[in-house]
């Protein structure tokens, strides 16, 4: 199974914001508490596969979801040095 695979479910889009002031940097919005409030965390650069699955529920394909996937879109290919 690719490490990079993982099984995503009615993932929310994360909000980012870039701070400047006496504050700077790139922050996630972690909770809305009301309108216009929100808790923001410091963005961790560059961010791990692992907070990314915690943070958006994700989990690791089974091999059989990872088959069925490459069953669909055909199997990963190594780079070819493009991009």
């Amino acid at each position: 199974m690719a490490e990079g695979f993982a099984m995503i479910q009615g993932m929310k889009q994360e909000l980012h914001i870039k701070v400047s002031g006496d504050l700077e940097g790139d922050f996630a919005v972690t909770e809305e508490r009301g309108e216009g409030e929100f808790v923001i965390t410091r963005e961790s650069s560059p961010t791990s596969l692992k907070e990314i699955r915690e943070r958006s529920g994700a989990r690791p394909a089974t091999a059989e979801e990872f088959a069925a996937f490459e069953a669909e879109h055909g199997p990963f290919l190594p780079p070819d040095g493009e991009g």
